[in-house]
């Protein structure tokens, strides 16, 4: 779930790799991923499931244990949920009613609230103003873009299609008429209220790049390099991403406010609108949030919901809104904690059965939660499932999808498999710590070989 190092930065531009996971954290027994999947320059549609196998699953399927696979020691203490999604059926229940901290994984949810509260089309708009009773002062006001960047030319960062400073700025000073230079920009942030940055986060989650304040206006989700081209890329990120942003924009207006103070302030009743530019559609953010697992992509996709819900765009509104969401689905939400949007905080709880049952009303779904589906990276494939499921997990590769999850002391993978007997199965599952039991990097690899058995086995499985 976290943030880019300089190594991983260049495995994502080496034409050789597709995704990396963030550089390792270090724990006593054996090194440790960072919690957030390396973004991807490029991000495109995941692909979806391979065709079905060629046998027809039955409901007198030979029993199928799956007792090796759970009982690996690297599991730690296990929680998993499956379910047949054409029937309904639950084929394996461990702890599945017990919450747990969720890693990343708690983004489907997220995810599965955007898509029921915002249009296909919905996209977040920034605009300059120009303030008729004070000449020389204009408004750059936020629409809570992460995306805008302040790459020009042919730099990029991992966010396609994003609005440019760059574009803006051009088009002020085409339009700017006064002989004076520009003297006061105000920056607008009120899209979004509440704090910026939530207890539940540690303070190095900033620093070293896994999530950014969480401001109604800033660039490039606040990296302190979001180049892609660069070899110095950074993903570190401030503690001020607006007056950060208020920079960049005087420096794309060419000389026009080189002396203007930035305030940050609110839009004036009686200004005047002169530009605006508007981000990718909100599609775009959902498939890049859950294929990568952008932390700050899903905070902003969080907010945005809130305030479609008539909600405050604020931490506080999140568990509401999903649990609204799920009520809506026939999805019980017991147990279920959201101090954040994207997995990030230790405090947040979910149960297995929540995250398949959702999971299952995705896959059988026809409007727009059949997306969330879409948008889960494939073993072997696509996202941060790119390079996992090797050796003899392989050959459940383009079967299984999932959501990967990890922070210190737990890992978790939910998604949908389509089995080798036919059957469309729904699963989350969870390795944690607990007790005398503990997690390392290894857990990552056992759930892989769980979720292959799950597809060995389909209508099948038994404990």
């Amino acid at each position: 779930m976290f943030g880019i190092s300089k190594r991983t930065r260049l495995a994502i531009i080496a034409p050789a790799v597709v995704f990396a996971l963030a550089a390792a954290l270090t724990t006593p027994a054996v090194a440790a991923p960072t919690p957030t999947p390396v973004p991807s320059p490029s991000p495109t549609q995941s692909p979806t499931l391979s065709p079905t196998p060629m046998s027809t699953p039955t409901a007198s399927a030979a029993p199928c244990s799956a007792a090796a696979a759970l009982g690996q020691k690297s599991l730690g203490q296990f929680y998993g949920y499956v379910i047949d999604t054409a029937t309904g059926k639950v084929l394996l229940d461990t702890r599945g009613s017990e919450a747990t901290p969720s890693a990343s994984v708690l983004k489907v949810l997220t995810v599965a609230a955007a898509l029921d509260k915002l249009p296909a089309d919905y996209r977040a708009t920034t605009k300059v103003f120009s303030v008729p009773s004070a000449p020389g002062t204009i408004v750059l006001q936020g629409g809570g873009d992460h995306t805008l960047s302040r790459m020009t030319g042919d730099s990029f960062t991992t966010y396609s299609n994003a609005a440019r400073l760059e574009t803006l700025a051009a088009q002020v000073l085409a339009t700017w008429a006064l002989d004076t230079p520009v003297t006061k920009i105000i920056l607008d942030q009120n899209f979004f209220s509440g704090a910026s940055y939530t207890s539940a986060w540690k303070l190095s989650d900033r620093t070293n790049g896994y999530i950014s304040h969480i401001t109604g206006l800033q660039v490039d989700s606040d990296r302190a390099n979001p180049d892609l081209t660069s070899k110095a890329y950074s993903g570190y990120r401030s503690t001020n991403p607006v007056n950060q942003t208020g920079k960049f924009f005087k420096e794309a207006l060419q000389g026009l406010a080189d002396d203007a103070s930035l305030v940050v302030g609110r839009t004036p009743a009686n200004a005047v609108l002169l530009t605006s530019v508007s981000s990718a559609p909100i599609g775009t953010w959902l498939q890049h949030a859950i294929s990568v697992s952008d932390n700050t992509e899903t905070e902003f996709i969080a907010r945005h919901a809130a305030k479609a819900a008539g909600l405050a765009p604020r931490f506080e509104s999140i568990e509401p809104l999903v649990v609204k969401t799920l009520a809506k689905l026939g999805v019980d939400s017991t147990g279920l904690v959201m101090k954040d949007g994207s997995g990030l905080a230790q405090a947040n709880r979910v149960t297995p059965k929540l995250v398949a049952e959702l999971l299952a009303k995705s896959a059988a779904d026809t409007g727009p939660l059949s997306q969330l589906v879409s948008y889960l990276p494939v073993a072997g494939r696509s996202g941060t499932l790119a390079t996992r499921f090797t050796g003899k997990n392989a050959m459940a590769r383009t079967f299984v999808t999932g959501k990967s999850g990890y922070i210190p002391g737990l890992y978790s993978l939910a998604g949908i498999i389509k089995a080798k007997d036919g059957s469309k199965l729904s699963y989350a599952i969870f390795a944690r710590s607990a007790g005398s039991k503990k997690v390392g990097y290894a857990a990552r690899g056992a759930l892989d070989t769980v979720a292959t058995r799950f597809y060995q086995c389909g209508l099948g499985l038994t404990k």
